[in-house]
């Protein structure tokens, strides 16, 4: 049996790839020949960066930033395979008091 996983995220809760990973085991667990393959999906929201990191290859990479009060804290992007395109979520934003908020 060949089984495609394709889901986007469920807001607030879980990820994509954790959603998949998630799914992907609930299957082994009843049909263990199963050849499962995880294609996880965003809408350019939350999770955008993750899946397209993970569809064309890069990485994730995490950096300390300043916000609006000069407060720092951590923000996430992806660097594709090319090792030149950045990629981040537009629906995160910081807010002012330096925590991050998903729009």
């Amino acid at each position: 049996m060949k089984v495609l996983i394709a889901i986007d995220s469920f807001k607030g809760s879980i990820s994509s790839i954790e959603g998949s990973k998630a799914i992907s085991l609930g299957i082994q667990d009843i049909y263990a020949d199963a050849k499962i393959e995880s294609l996880p999906l965003a809408d350019g929201g939350e999770g955008t960066v993750e899946a397209l990191v993970l569809a064309v290859g890069g990485e994730l990479v995490k950096a300390e930033v300043k916000g609006p009060l000069n407060i720092i804290t951590t923000a996430e992007y992806g660097i594709l395979h090319d090792g030149k395109t950045a990629v981040r979520d537009i629906n995160t934003r910081l807010h002012v008091d330096g925590t991050i908020v998903d729009q």
